[in-house]
């Protein structure tokens, strides 16, 4: 069974979400990475990232388990992301040299991704704009807990994403654009006379 995903992932409104999120432009975060962490405790799974996917890649915006400076971005096709981006829908792997959907994909081998577990990352407009997910390089099994984890933390991390998207559009109806959070305007209330 072959998961068709190539117009999803690059359909243009969701590339122009993409775009607007600015997610492409985070720098690894502690908000991102306690999400992961957490997700990673409860479910002992070794590694996991939050991703963005545009048309051509995945990248990392947050990795918690990955050797230190390691590059977190691949080819498009070489990541399971592009199956959740695709369906809108969990993609949940135990074993990816045995599931149908995954025997062969590249993502085995350039993520050591052998049982990964993806939950979609969207914009408050309901766009997928990347993943949260888990992997393990041998094969698992994964709980009720670890899938309840997973999707808790997912929305959580859309809830991160709409909590950023509105500071920045605040922040443009206010007139600090290019100032970092600790410098910009504080809303002062209109006096009336």
């Amino acid at each position: 069974m072959t998961v068709q995903w190539e117009s999803a992932v690059r359909d243009a409104a969701r590339l122009a979400a993409l775009e607007r999120s600015a997610l492409a432009t985070y720098d690894r975060d502690d908000e991102f990475d306690r999400l992961l962490e957490l997700a990673i405790a409860v479910t002992a799974a070794p590694r996991g990232v939050i991703t963005f996917v545009n048309g051509r890649r995945t990248t990392a915006i947050s990795g918690v388990g990955f050797p230190e400076g390691l590059a977190l971005t691949a080819p498009i096709e070489h990541s399971f992301c592009r199956f959740v981006v695709a369906t809108r829908q969990p993609f949940v792997v135990e074993d990816a040299h045995r599931d149908v959907r995954t025997v062969g994909d590249p993502a085995i081998d350039a993520f050591a991704a052998v049982s990964w577990i993806g939950y979609a990352v969207e914009d408050p407009d309901g766009f997928v704009l990347g993943t949260f997910c888990l992997m393990d390089a041998v094969p698992r099994e994964w709980s009720p807990l670890d899938i309840l984890t997973v999707a808790t933390l997912a929305r959580a991390a859309s809830s991160e994403v709409a909590l950023r998207m509105a500071r920045s559009e605040v922040s443009l109806l206010r007139g600090d654009a290019g100032l970092g959070p600790d410098q910009a305007r504080p809303v002062r209330p209109s006096s009336t006379n």
